[in-house]
């Protein structure tokens, strides 16, 4: 009688183990007929069997035939675009996956493969609220942004163009990613690069450098690339190379990290190969390891180097984020770009600077020895900050973190006495004693604009959305590129400009280093560069934050980078479908 329970027991659980391994193991989508049909393999015998077709019931999509009552309202342009849209996120959650099956119920990552559909908004059910969702989804569209794309012919059409619903080979895209190659439908749109200037927002006059006496600036738009780029196209990856082949005798240069930027990277290898002595700081982590590849294998040809390497209690987040290169001695250069495919070629937004002057360059060495003799954050002593006269109309001081206070003490003096207006490009603001101090200046009256970056709008930590509700206006930058600047311009007579982010560890932990000059040419320079960025933002940005890598950021779908840090690029990127 044991032994027969025992046996018992042993049954069931082997059929337990079966029924999980069938249910909860992986199954592959064979094909993909419809977002609410397709082949499973369910027999798990690996083979294509039409025997095995997988419909889903009581979830539809807009079809362009028939559909209920609530959608006979909508144009055929309407109805298309909720369709395409339908079945690209189907293809995005589908294509060549894997998927578990529970009760009937079709698991991606163990969600729900219907709430997956109806949360993205382009499904419903005989539900009313779920056909109002679809409604409202297709608010969030501007139909009129969008073409239908041949992309066989190359040839572009409007949505509601019969000739662009021919063929199979169409795709819908926004007008902003056609191509030179890309002409448009003559029978529909012989317009549509006319229509497509008359609404850009308006443009305000800009350039990408100042030069002056002893100090030139240089700006880096956002996304005039939009894609990374390892060419030195750009005005200040031109001058920094230019700078390094004609070093005479030293370069030392303290540098986040160094990537795909090849130019940059054999300009200094040819200098220390032809004995300019070249120093150099850099970030590295705990495993010895860079942010940046290309820092490694500088590391492995010129060993005159040392790096932040201090794991104790009280620096265990803190980075050597400077971005400065000293030059014989003499010249400074440096801002907010990492020597990067993404920060030093138009793709991300930064401004950097030149400055021809023998006393700062020994202010920022007394920084570098320090490091590179293997003081780093808080383990460094405090140098005397001194104000520069550079020429007649420009003071510049140089200040360092951790040891200067570099927001709470030099900074937010600079806030208060400003009386017209503080512009603000930055990538991210977490320092809560900025709400207060921005907001008392507008209280004042003074005009306060701030750029946001959409990555960082994203972190709980971000203080934008508190300074909004004070009635501060802030924008949200919506392209594939970061907002990667620090900058403060501040009444046509002071600019801030450096490494450092606007956060505590920015102040309190890290290596940074800030400029604060007083001139009012090379602060209207600023000015006019960040009213340029200002103007390319939608002001529906004011409100509310784009997705930083989703429809809603220009070019962040098709730029190999992933923009918001989730582990998937472009077309793998759920946002990039809804």
């Amino acid at each position: 009688m044991k032994n027969l329970f025992y046996f018992i027991i042993i049954i069931i659980i082997s059929a337990s183990i079966i029924y999980i391994d069938e249910t909860f193991s992986p199954h592959k989508i064979f094909q993909i007929i419809s977002p609410t049909e397709f082949f499973i393999d369910t027999n798990k015998n690996h083979i294509f069997d039409e025997t095995e077709p997988i419909k889903i019931e009581n979830i539809y999509f807009i079809q362009l035939d028939k559909n209920p009552q609530e959608f006979t309202t909508l144009s055929y342009s309407e109805k298309l675009f909720l369709n395409y849209k339908a079945n690209q996120y189907t293809q995005y959650l589908l294509k060549n996956k894997f998927v578990s099956l529970n009760n009937n119920e079709i698991l991606i990552n163990n969600e729900k493969y219907t709430d997956l559909l109806l949360a993205s908004g382009f499904f419903y059910t005989s539900n009313q609220e779920s056909k109002t969702n679809v409604l409202n989804k297709l608010k969030e569209f501007n139909l009129d942004d969008y073409v239908l794309l041949n992309t066989k012919s190359k040839k572009y059409h409007k949505l509601s163009c019969p000739e662009g619903h021919k063929s199979k080979n169409f795709k819908i895209i926004k007008k902003e990613f056609l191509e030179t190659n890309n002409k448009p439908c003559k029978a529909c749109i012989d317009n549509i690069a006319s229509q497509i200037e008359e609404n850009l927002p308006e443009n305000i006059p800009y350039n990408e450098s100042l030069k002056k006496e002893n100090i030139e600036v240089f700006f880096l738009d956002l996304n005039t690339s939009f894609k990374p780029s390892k060419t030195c196209t750009t005005q200040a990856c031109k001058k920094l190379k230019s700078e390094i082949d004609n070093a005479q005798n030293t370069i030392d240069f303290a540098i986040y990290g160094i990537n795909n930027q090849p130019e940059i990277f054999n300009a200094i290898i040819n200098a220390y190969n032809r004995g300019i002595k070249i120093r150099w700081v850099c970030d590295f982590d705990k495993d010895d390891q860079s942010y940046y590849k290309d820092t490694l294998e500088l590391k492995k040809i010129i060993k005159t180097f040392n790096t932040d390497e201090i794991y104790d209690n009280e620096n265990r987040s803190a980075i050597m984020h400077n971005k400065f290169f000293i030059i014989d001695n003499k010249k400074v250069f440096t801002g907010s770009s990492n020597i990067t495919s993404t920060d030093f070629t138009g793709f991300n937004a930064n401004f950097a600077l030149l400055i021809d002057s023998a006393n700062l360059a020994e202010v920022f060495k007394q920084e570098f020895e320090q490091m590179y003799n293997g003081k780093f954050h808080t383990h460094k002593v405090k140098n005397q900050a001194q104000t520069i006269q550079l020429n007649p109309n420009t003071k510049i001081t140089a200040f360092f973190s951790p040891q200067d206070k570099v927001l709470t003490k030099q900074i937010i003096p600079y806030i208060q006495k400003a009386e017209k207006y503080i512009y603000i490009p930055i990538f991210f603001i977490t320092k809560k004693e900025l709400i207060t101090e921005l907001t008392n200046a507008h209280n004042k009256g003074v005009e306060i604009k701030i750029i946001n970056d959409a990555t960082n709008a994203t972190s709980p930590h971000s203080i934008h959305k508190q300074l909004r509700l004070n009635g501060i206006e802030v924008k949200t930058e919506n392209y594939a590129g970061k907002m990667h600047s620090k900058t403060i311009i501040i009444d046509d007579k002071y600019s801030i400009i450096g490494s450092m982010n606007f956060s505590n560890n920015g102040e309190k932990r890290n290596d940074e280093n800030m400029l604060i000059i007083e001139d009012k040419e090379i602060t209207q320079f600023l000015k006019s560069s960040f009213l340029h960025l200002w103007n390319k933002i939608p002001n529906k940005y004011l409100t509310t934050d784009p997705r930083p890598e989703s429809i809603e950021s220009l070019g962040s779908c098709s730029d190999g980078i992933d923009n918001d840090f989730d582990g998937k690029i472009d077309s793998k990127d759920k946002g990039c479908f809804i």
